[in-house]
This record gives C-alpha cells, structure tokens and sequence, in this order.
C-alpha cells in the first residue's frame, strides 16, 4: 500500500507554541444565525447568508450563554453556564452573583481573544426558576455590545 504522508511529515507538523497566539485573532466574518428560527439565513439560492465580524462574536456571546455546560461535547468545558446549579440557590441574591461570575468567566473564555471583559450584568425576576439577564460586553477595539438572555431552570 502505497504512503499518504510524504516522507520527513513528522518534521513538519505543528507545535502548541507554533499555535499559540499572544494577541488577539479579532473580529471574523460568520455565517448568519436567526436565534428566532433556530437555523443558519439562506438567501433566495439557499446559500447561508453572512454576517460581520462582530455580529458573528455578539451570535458567539448569545450562543454560549444560552447554553448548558457540560452537556455538548462539541463544547469545550468552559463554554456555557451551569443552570442547574444557578436555579437551586438558596436565594436569589446568591442565583445572580453565581450567574455573574459564570456569565464573565464563560465569555472571557472566548478562543479568540475577542472579549476584554464584561462591564455590567443586570437581572429581572420573571419567575421563582426564570429571569432575563442583561449583559453589556467589551470587546477589542472598544466594541460594546448589549446582549439580553431569557434564562431558564430548564437551560436550554
């Protein structure tokens, strides 16, 4: 059988430190996501439409709060909030100040350094296991975005 891999590849492939950045990779282009359909935009020739680089982080910011941690596996493990462990507080004092530390470090985990950090995080009580979270984000190049979140007992 014939070798796929040209002799002297092993020279060649990449190291973690050949990977590494130390600065950011900024703001991408992305294909268009509507949160009310639940899909990717097409346009008439049903190609997926798309959106610019910080629509495409602010999408990333809304995705990665509404998920639920440690359930995907196409997710890294610091990507998303632990619902479950938010809506069994004893109080709701204590709900939001772990849902604020769970809200800063999900999004300063962004892999592409596009986060600075989260300026403010604001909540209103819809129901005992349900609340909207109102979070405003600072991104690189003084970009700031304000992202509001219904969030659940159930996650999502």
């Amino acid at each position: 059988m014939p070798n796929l891999f040209p002799q002297g590849y092993e020279e060649q492939l990449a190291t973690v430190s050949d990977i590494e950045r130390d600065e950011p990779v900024g703001y991408k282009p992305s294909a268009a996501f509507s949160f009310e359909t639940g899909d990717f935009v097409r346009n008439g020739s049903n190609q997926v439409e798309s959106v610019s680089g910080v629509e495409a982080w602010e999408d990333w910011c809304r995705i990665c709060l509404q998920t639920q941690r440690y359930t995907h596996a196409a997710y890294t493990t610091d990507f998303g909030i632990e619902y479950d462990r938010v809506f069994k507080s004893a109080s709701r004092s204590e709900a939001e100040s772990i849902l604020t530390r769970q809200i800063t470090e999900a999004l300063m985990a962004d892999p592409y350094g596009r986060t600075l950090y989260v300026s403010a995080v604001t909540y209103t009580w819809t129901a005992a296991d349900a609340l909207i979270a109102e979070v405003q984000v600072v991104g690189i190049n003084d970009v700031t975005i304000d992202i509001s979140i219904p969030l659940s007992g159930g996650g999502y």
